[in-house]
């Protein structure tokens, strides 16, 4: 009786672990739910996530000139509204691409996800996207720190050498500097509202690809390993994919999010593939970012109303006028069998 007692008590134990929420894991990816639908976990958002870097980080000696103060210290925007005016509300759903109630302040106890950068950098791709025709543009901080030498890509095996970079030492934003530049877009500092749609463009995978999700919260991003930080950003869940795969976007950091009306309102960062999540920077990191790098205002257009169907035709445009690029690194191999000297 007793073994039998046992028996039943090993095997409860086992199952309980088995069931076990593991978080966003990203071990055996599937495709994220196209709809609006409610997170395919059923304890949503909560708690701590795994979260991927599109790919692998990238470039940056250390700036010169006005660049060169590195900026430290705790991520700004804890408890400040993505907003102009307003304070934002408790949050909710919101059926039009302008959403429902404001995003609520930033908050140190929001749902963290967790991100481990490589200790050594490797060549890479991600985005990035022009802010001043004169040859200014803003990608992810991952994208480009630490490379010894980065380009933006013109065309196939062709592509303008970053002169200078910007790395904002607590949040994953980063700016650079290129001799010519591409028509450029122009901020909206509006209030961020729960459900509003957005519109993620750049290079996942090294190709083109375009993401229109909806906002759906605020997350805090902590990164460790090369360097550490903790920052507000803004999580939105995926609706819709082109071209629609499996796979991780792992590229498309640094590039645009867009709202419905073509301004950009945050910096694509990260994503989780199983649970079809997608992060951009926060209003308040962007612009403690641009007055730290002493950028004044350039000369950004608004891109244009955004078709919701036809998205991934208006981002090939942008694509094609080099509003939107690709950026690169590259890292000189370490030669493994170094050849023999010859007596």
């Amino acid at each position: 009786m007793q073994r039998i007692v046992l028996a039943l008590i090993v095997l409860i134990v086992v199952s309980s672990l088995g069931a076990r929420y593991l978080g966003g894991d990203e071990a055996s990816p599937r495709r994220p739910s196209p709809g609006p639908g409610a997170s395919p976990n059923p304890r949503g958002d909560a708690g701590r996530q795994r979260a991927r870097l599109p790919r692998t980080p990238m470039p940056s000696r250390p700036p010169d000139g006005d660049w060169q103060r590195p900026d430290g210290g705790r991520a700004p925007g804890w408890g400040e509204p993505d907003t102009g005016e307003d304070g934002g509300g408790a949050g909710g759903r919101g059926g039009s691409d302008r959403g429902g109630q404001a995003l609520r302040p930033a908050s140190p106890g929001d749902p963290s996800i967790r991100i481990a950068i490589p200790a050594r950098v490797r060549s890479s791709s991600g985005t990035a996207f022009s802010i001043d025709s004169r040859g200014l543009w803003m990608t992810a901080r991952h994208v480009v720190d630490s490379c010894p030498k980065a380009y933006i890509l013109t065309g196939p095996r062709r592509g303008m050498l970053v002169k200078r970079v910007y790395i904002h030492r607590s949040a994953d934003i980063a700016f650079v500097t290129t001799d010519r530049g591409a028509p450029a877009f122009a901020f909206a500092w509006d209030t961020l509202r729960v459900g509003q749609t957005g519109y993620h463009f750049g290079f996942p995978k090294g190709q083109p690809g375009d993401v229109k999700s909806r906002l759906i919260g605020r997350r805090v991003m902590r990164v460790h390993g090369r360097y550490s930080t903790a920052e507000p950003i803004v999580a939105w869940v995926e609706r819709v994919r082109v071209p629609d795969t499996y796979e991780g976007l792992g590229g498309i950091s640094g590039g645009p999010a867009f709202d419905a009306q073509g301004r950009v309102i945050g910096v694509t960062v990260a994503g989780t593939v199983r649970r079809g999540r997608v992060y951009t920077t926060s209003h308040t990191s962007m612009r403690a970012a641009l007055a730290r790098a002493r950028i004044t205002r350039g000369d950004g257009q608004t891109a244009g109303a955004i078709p919701g169907t036809g998205f991934a035709d208006f981002a090939r445009t942008l694509r094609g006028r080099l509003s939107i690029a690709k950026i690169v690194c590259l890292v000189p191999q370490r030669r493994t069998n170094p050849r023999r000297p010859r007596y």
